[in-house]
């Protein structure tokens, strides 16, 4: 892949990223209760992600393994953000009890 391309595409994913942190920060502003759990676990999940992009651009040796430590870290707090809203949506639809 062109290293120009390879570049252009990391700097629109990290745009990309910064400007779902603002959006998500302003959900997380405004929701209370469960949904607001869930929505900061996304945030995290979502700066922990711009964090192994930016990594990548870091002059340092370690800075790959660090990447891949902030993409471990997104993972598993998007899966706890999916986790706490799926467990609100069971709650809401009265699947399970309150």
């Amino acid at each position: 892949m062109n290293p120009n391309t390879t570049l252009l595409s990391h700097l629109l994913i990290i745009f990309l990223t910064l400007f779902s942190i603002i959006y998500t920060f302003g959900i997380v502003w405004r929701v209370e209760k469960k949904l607001d759990i869930a929505f900061k676990l996304f945030l995290v999940a979502i700066i922990s992600f711009a964090g192994s992009e930016i990594a990548l651009f870091l002059p340092f040796q370690s800075a790959q393994f660090f990447s891949l430590l902030l993409q471990l870290i997104f993972a598993a707090f998007f899966l706890a953000g999916t986790l706490e809203m799926r467990s609100m949506i069971r709650r809401m639809d009265g699947e399970i009890k309150k």
